[in-house]
């Protein structure tokens, strides 16, 4: 049975823009679902409709939160830059490892919104500790876009190599509510420097001319550890994304443990960037050696101990780390990742320092089951 989304809602869909038609086909299809948190009702969009993009959230007619958009990669840099940006001048900034987090204040509460359209119980408990109250106050129409990451994440179990414990917000766009306007380059760095806000690092301003300069950068970050670069024209209205050798080679790595959870395509556009970057850099003899023996281990190393886990009656798992402020909200937590259709084990819940620190699995029945029928000799077409 569909969730019923209620006729409140229904009326302000429709003076968003939408028809009865869409909102009922919408809502059969489950593309639209009405969900609460803490009080807080709001409608969360799984489908994009109309100018209503995935991963939007309407409080009501006044707080509408835009869907994060998906940012264009380009996975050969100079030709890419040329073709984006011709001869204009862009930002460079780090793309973070981390997961995107949109940030308003509703009614004096600070609300932690993850892409898919979600009120996240731990982002939302933690986000004051990276936010002042005082922004909203000054700039209560507007919404702070970020990366919460680090190596204690409830989402994806690594971080930033500089974030050494906890987590952290990274900001990297201001827009406004309803429209989803981003704010030029420079006023954001203004807002990040007037309240302390943490911001991702930006490593300055490039033309297509600087793209040497750029391959050294993509170097640099891949020898630390991180993920890759995003490229935006100083008006926001131009961005693109171009992710490093470490980045593809370690996604499939993480990847790789829980195969059969993953579609194909998880691990054919990794090679695929890797590849392109390889031939673009003209990369040959004992360091494209190195490379392919790295991106051999990544994939088979994790699987293969899979196979054994499972051998050792033993589920495919993920093992995570969070701090809370509340003990509530880690069972709140549970309850988002069953909305997520995760399945969640609480293993330890210790007290430390203004909180407690949680340990949980995400269990993967699905990969563990299929390396468990294989082993036990299961026939299949393919």
């Amino acid at each position: 049975m569909k969730e019923v989304v209620s006729s409140v809602y229904k009326e302000i869909l429709v003076k968003l823009g939408l028809t009865e038609d869409r909102i009922e086909t919408l809502e059969m299809k489950g593309g639209i679902i009405e969900d609460e948190f803490d009080g807080i009702r709001y409608v969360r969009f799984k489908d994009s409709a109309g100018k209503l993009r995935r991963g939007t959230v309407v409080i009501d007619e006044e707080y509408v939160i835009p869907g994060f958009p998906h940012i264009k990669r380009i996975i050969n840099l100079r030709s890419g830059i040329r073709r984006i940006f011709k001869r204009g001048e862009f930002y460079v900034e780090e793309k973070v490892d981390g997961y995107n987090v949109r940030v308003v204040m509703y009614k004096g509460k600070m609300l932690g919104i993850t892409r898919g359209g979600f009120i996240c119980p731990f982002t939302t408990e933690r986000i004051p500790d990276f936010v002042p109250q005082e922004f909203f106050k000054d700039n209560p129409n507007l919404i702070l876009v970020g990366e919460m990451a680090g190596p204690e994440s409830p989402y994806l179990v690594e971080g930033p190599p500089y974030v050494k414990e906890d987590i952290q917000f990274f900001l990297f766009d201001v827009q406004e509510i309803k429209t989803g306007r981003s704010l030029p380059v420079e006023e954001r760095l203004k807002i990040a420097e007037e309240y302390g806000i943490n911001h991702v690092e930006v490593f300055g301003k490039y033309t297509k001319d600087d793209v040497d300069e750029l391959y050294q950068l993509i170097e640099r970050l891949s020898k630390e550890g991180r993920e890759g670069i995003i490229m935006k024209s100083p008006d926001m209205k131009k961005i693109v994304k171009y992710v490093t050798p470490y980045a593809n080679i370690n996604d499939i790595k993480i990847g790789a443990r829980v195969f059969y959870e993953l579609p194909p395509g998880y691990f054919t556009s990794r090679i695929s960037r890797l590849a392109f970057y390889l031939a673009e850099k003209r990369i040959k003899g004992e360091e494209f050696e190195r490379v392919a023996k790295e991106l051999g281990s990544a994939l088979l190393q994790p699987f293969v101990e899979s196979i054994f886990d499972v051998e050792q009656e033993e589920d495919i798992h993920e093992l995570f780390k969070v701090r809370v402020k509340r003990i509530e909200t880690a069972y709140k937590m549970v309850t988002h990742f069953e909305k997520l259709g995760l399945k969640i084990e609480i293993v330890d819940i210790e007290e430390i320092k203004d909180g407690w620190r949680i340990t949980f699995k995400r269990l993967y029945p699905d990969a563990t089951n299929e390396i468990r029928e294989l082993i036990g000799g299961k026939a299949f077409v393919d």
